[in-house]
């Protein structure tokens, strides 16, 4: 299960010796399947920073050019772990140097960034795959199977609620404030609610018609660790209303901030059954979800992943367990030729329903005028 019987070597773009997401939740992911994967290198903005961030995480190759990284012969997949604008030029370097990549999500700042994006990795025949983790978390594969093999029958309606959280709540830190910022393409819209939207179309199946609102009602952000505000003009509130592809009724709705409790929740019913989905956090990509589910009258009742769902041994609970699985798929893929893991035209069919999203609440704002 390896590439030319090694593991497979990934050089990360955007890890840090200050941690963030790449540190947090791709480092532990990788090394909890060293048999599949080895950090082969790294990349950052400055070889300063790339030097630190080696030292801190024992990795053996650092570099400010991560062109220089995609060249590297010990280097078969690139993982693009940084801020969406950044996403475009970093992965064409990928590309170019006919490598493998893993491109976080969002893809790009827009769809037609992103659709480039897609037909620039199709045309060198690389394999691109997106992180959209939540389609490999344990509980929502889990949760996809018990809707595919009938578990509430024919799905009369769905809704769900959630927390987009910090810093969509009025309150920012000046190295976050930038996703308040509609033009980064990394807002509400495309993170939380993009993420949850994916998983929403992959388990119950996309949007017949759909209705949309999107407002910023904090347009004032605090810095916490300034004395200043900025102006926000990206949507902190997000509803969505309409019929799936098989007729059922669904609502969505994100507000920024967080909850006193709990920051997500979804039902699904159905003519046989009901399943509802909790969790602490309107971020479904982490995989940190309760299942309970009630067929007939049966009173609602735990429904936890079986163990099968479970591929690789990191913590249930952390933020690399979902990023972990979505790596055994990588892997699978790689190795077997398959096609389990999400790819760079799965995240097109997404950044198309956000974007279906936007356009519908721009003419219902037209319409307001």
């Amino acid at each position: 299960m390896t590439v030319g019987g090694k593991p497979i070597g990934v050089g990360l773009i955007g890890l840090s010796a200050e941690g963030g997401w790449a540190a947090a939740a791709h480092v532990p992911a990788l090394r909890a399947m060293p048999e599949r994967y080895a950090i082969t290198g790294l990349a950052a903005s400055t070889t300063e920073a790339a030097s630190a961030a080696a030292a801190a995480h024992g990795v053996a190759f650092a570099t400010g050019d991560a062109a220089a990284l995609a060249a590297r012969a010990d280097v078969d997949l690139v993982v693009v772990a940084v801020k969406v604008p950044f996403h475009r030029e970093l992965v064409a370097h990928a590309i170019e140097g006919g490598k493998s990549v893993y491109c976080e999500w969002p893809l790009g700042r827009s769809l037609v960034e992103a659709e480039k994006m897609a037909d620039a990795a199709d045309a060198r025949s690389v394999s691109a795959f997106a992180g959209l983790q939540a389609r490999s978390a344990p509980a929502l594969r889990h949760l996809r199977d018990l809707v595919a093999d009938g578990y509430v029958g024919e799905l009369l309606s769905t809704n769900v609620i959630g927390a987009g959280g910090f810093p969509w709540g009025g309150m920012a830190t000046a190295r976050t404030a930038y996703v308040t910022d509609a033009e980064t393409g990394a807002t509400m819209l495309t993170i939380p609610f993009g993420h949850m939207v994916d998983a929403f179309a992959w388990i119950l199946g996309g949007f017949d018609r759909l209705d949309a609102t999107l407002v910023t009602r904090h347009r004032d952000v605090r810095l916490t660790d300034e004395d200043r505000s900025v102006a926000a003009d990206a949507p902190d509130h997000i509803a969505v209303s309409g019929t799936l592809a098989g007729g059922a009724v669904a609502s969505l709705h994100y507000r920024g901030g967080d909850w006193p409790s709990g920051g997500f929740r979804w039902e699904m019913n159905g003519s046989k059954g009901t399943l509802i989905v909790e969790g602490d956090s309107g971020h479904l990509q982490y995989g940190h979800v309760r299942l309970r589910g009630a067929r007939g009258t049966e009173p609602l009742a735990d429904l936890p992943a079986p163990a099968q769902y479970r591929r690789v041994t990191t913590d249930p609970d952390g933020y690399a367990d979902a990023v972990a699985h979505a790596y055994r798929a990588v892997h699978d893929d790689l190795t077997r030729g398959g096609s389990t893991a999400p790819t760079f035209r799965d995240a097109i069919e997404t950044h198309r329903l956000l974007d279906r999203i936007e356009r519908s609440a721009a003419r219902s704002l037209e319409k307001t005028q």
